[in-house]
């Protein structure tokens, strides 16, 4: 174990640890979201459940962009768009009358 930990920076090794931790939050959100939704069937709920797994997969991708790098051109054009569609999905649950 001394050996990884000697290898891998500390700064990385808490950014990678971030990632994870966001990840499992993230999906922890979603089932309750998901368990809110079928108990109450209220639709600004759906909006959430979509916002919190753009938002998983956003980290996920990240953690793994971190752990193995690799250029993918259309991942600069999708991470920035995940973050847009998070923030507008938010907009919408909290605008949204119905």
């Amino acid at each position: 174990m001394e050996f990884l930990i000697l290898q891998i920076p500390i700064i990385e090794l808490t950014e990678s640890i971030l990632y994870i931790i966001g990840t499992i939050l993230a999906a922890i959100l979603i089932a309750l979201s998901i368990s809110a939704y079928r108990n109450t069937q209220l639709k600004k709920l759906q909006y959430a459940i979509i916002a919190f797994l753009l938002f998983g997969i956003f980290l996920f991708y990240e953690f793994l962009e971190n752990a193995i790098p690799f250029d993918n051109p259309f991942g600069e054009i999708i991470i920035p768009s995940m973050g847009v569609s998070i923030l507008v999905l938010f907009f919408l649950a909290i605008v949204n009358k119905k």
